[in-house]
């Protein structure tokens, strides 16, 4: 069933990254990208208080399960309703609008698409660095987050003695420091964007920076000694972590509109293996060692992978393919 479950949850992104494509202007798709990654971890910080709510009040993780359950559905019917796939076709959009995005999209298309006799298979693009670049750096990302998604309540336990409510609020306060983090990166990126940074500028520092902290955050978890610092130094690491919600802006910037689904696809597609394997691997580490000290330390080393990619991906130009 949880095989399922991430089946169904796999087009999320890399269709949200096509709409994103889509709807928004270049200059404004950093903040598109992360008010529409931004559900992750506000979703986690939200879902954790009421989880571990309905657990000490019902004394049942079933039934926690179940509201979880119901309440996707319902936000699934309320998505097919409202969403649709062209400005044009949304009753809320008005003709300036609709016509300011087409504008933009034009201009965008006359200065920066590359001529169409390049156009080949779509895995021509593994013969680019920018596209290894995004696809590791969204891998190193997916390490930590996924990492810390699955593992972080454990060792908030386990290691740090946290109860079940004291780990709802924590989780809270941690996941809640990613959902402001994506904001504040975003909107800056965008901000800069528009102040006339060039974009492999604004782009390279941004996400540099947010490496660098998340990596830094994370290294130091493992040897402080309180638990409130230990809390502190996670929600540090979100909070620097979830700026790679801008990557849901790079399939729109590595290449045409028409495949910037397709790009998303493969770039989530790399990160989902790191959400497979990172679960496991820390539970291996941790069975091994006795402690989560290595398993922080790979989170520190993936915080290094996410850095390098993110500042080797070329954002200037598209891919010719």
């Amino acid at each position: 069933m949880r095989l399922g479950l991430g089946v169904a949850e796999g087009p999320i992104y890399p269709s949200g990254g096509k709409l994103n494509a889509v709807w928004m202007p270049p200059k404004e798709r950093g903040r598109g990208a992360v008010i529409l990654d931004g559900g992750a971890p506000l979703g986690t910080a939200i879902g954790g208080l009421i989880i571990a709510g309905l657990i000490t009040l019902f004394d049942s993780w079933r039934l926690a399960f179940v509201v979880a359950g119901v309440g996707t559905i319902a936000a699934g019917i309320f998505a097919y309703w409202y969403i649709r796939d062209r400005p044009r076709e949304h009753r809320g959009t008005n003709e300036a609008e609709a016509s300011y995005i087409e504008a933009e999209h034009a201009q965008e298309d006359e200065q920066t698409l590359p001529p169409q006799a390049g156009r080949h298979g779509f895995l021509n693009y593994l013969r680019f660095r920018s596209f290894w670049g995004m696809g590791l750096g969204w891998f190193g990302f997916n390490l930590v987050f996924y990492g810390l998604v699955t593992w972080a309540p454990t060792y908030l336990s386990e290691t740090r003695g946290l109860s079940i409510g004291q780990i709802g609020g924590a989780t809270f306060f941690i996941f809640g420091a990613g959902f402001v983090g994506e904001l504040v990166g975003g909107f800056a990126a965008d901000y800069w964007r528009t102040r006339g940074g060039g974009p492999n500028r604004v782009m390279r520092t941004v996400l540099g920076v947010s490496g660098f902290f998340t990596t830094l955050s994370i290294f130091f978890v493992a040897f402080v000694g309180s638990a409130t610092a230990a809390v502190a130094l996670l929600a540090s690491t979100l909070f620097f972590l979830r700026w790679a919600s801008l990557y849901w802006s790079i399939p729109s910037t590595l290449t045409d509109r028409s495949r910037a689904g397709v790009l998303g696809g493969m770039m989530n597609f790399m990160g989902n293996i790191a959400g497979i394997t990172v679960p496991i691997l820390i539970g291996v580490i941790v069975q091994i060692t006795g402690s989560y000290f290595l398993g922080l330390m790979f989170f520190a080393a993936a915080g290094i992978l996410y850095l390098l990619s993110s500042v080797s991906i070329d954002y200037s130009r598209k891919l010719p393919v």
